[in-house]
């Protein structure tokens, strides 16, 4: 369960029984009457990254729900988990909700699941966005080099073995539990010096601490099983995904090369890419940043 200090973030939680007998565990933020974003939260990450977005969400007239993937959070777990079973999962929700078509936007591990959604429920999905998310591996040529370049291992660890990934993540999930002031210290140091500015901006809310100690206090196989989804062949060519598409990406992202943007804008058959030249990974917490999103967004909703 979430550390007691954090309850103030659950005042718009909401809870979904889903057809399987799964808890779903979403929250419900910006602008209730405002055009539907479901949003897919990064990793680790949980629902309260709706929370980041609630503000400027509200004050452009979007409403954002960010459910708890299985095991995170308040989500119940699901053994076997592949990639394109989110998509039912956001389907049952929205249905519950009563939301015919929404937008689907995600950052990072989140980018996957706005591309899964598009691939599987085209007539609902109005437009795609993704921020600083990866690519089909499968289908990436340049994996084995560029991959190792970057400060998150993940992908290489995938690729050697997927259950020496599932060990690595479990090791470190339990040494971030134990030592949640570590974690962070570590967190700072990986990024960029953008990043450090934007999180030592964010980190005075304890929001950011919330979600990331959440998503950390659901332990390592919900956590793992969660990145091997992405990691793995998502079942679905990014050629079949025919839904216009939003692509972020900061040049400065030590976890998430530009070859990954580039390669998703050039295999997305509707996709449109913007390069952000001093951006981490973490400019998505910027205001500044959100506010031209949105707006970017309305204006494409009025003109649909």
């Amino acid at each position: 369960m979430t550390i007691n200090r954090f309850v103030q973030f659950r005042s718009h939680d909401g809870r979904l029984s889903l057809r399987d007998g799964r808890d779903l565990v979403y929250t419900d933020l910006g602008d209730p009457q405002g055009t539907p974003i479901l949003f897919a939260h990064g990793m680790p990450g949980c629902r309260m990254e709706g929370w980041f977005f609630h503000r400027q969400a509200r004050r452009h007239g979007f409403r954002i729900i960010t459910p708890d993937r299985p095991g995170i959070g308040g989500s119940t777990f699901q053994a076997d988990r592949v990639l394109l079973d989110y998509p039912d999962d956001v389907a049952q929700l929205a249905d519950a909700l009563g939301i015919d078509r929404f937008i689907h936007m995600g950052w990072s591990s989140g980018g996957s699941r706005t591309l899964a959604c598009a691939y599987a429920m085209p007539e609902r999905v109005r437009l795609a966005v993704s921020l600083s998310g990866y690519t089909n591996f499968a289908e990436y040529d340049g994996r084995k080099v560029l991959l190792e370049a970057t400060r998150w291992p993940g992908p290489m660890l995938a690729r050697i073995s997927p259950t020496l990934l599932r060990l690595v993540v479990r090791v470190v999930m339990r040494l971030s539990r134990r030592h949640p002031g570590l974690y962070m210290r570590e967190a700072r140091q990986l990024i960029s010096a953008d990043d450090r500015a934007l999180l030592s901006s964010f980190m005075r809310t304890q929001l950011f601490r919330a979600d990331q100690i959440t998503c950390l206090e659901s332990g390592g196989r919900a956590i793992a099983q969660d990145l091997m989804t992405e990691l793995v062949d998502w079942g679905f060519r990014l050629r079949e995904v025919g839904v216009r598409t939003l692509i972020y990406q900061g040049r400065e992202d030590p976890f998430v090369p530009v070859a990954y943007a580039r390669h998703l804008a050039e295999n997305l058959p509707n996709a449109d890419v913007r390069l952000l030249p001093d951006a981490g990974h973490l400019y998505p917490l910027s205001e500044t940043f959100q506010a031209e999103l949105f707006e970017r967004l309305r204006e494409i909703v009025k003109a649909a």
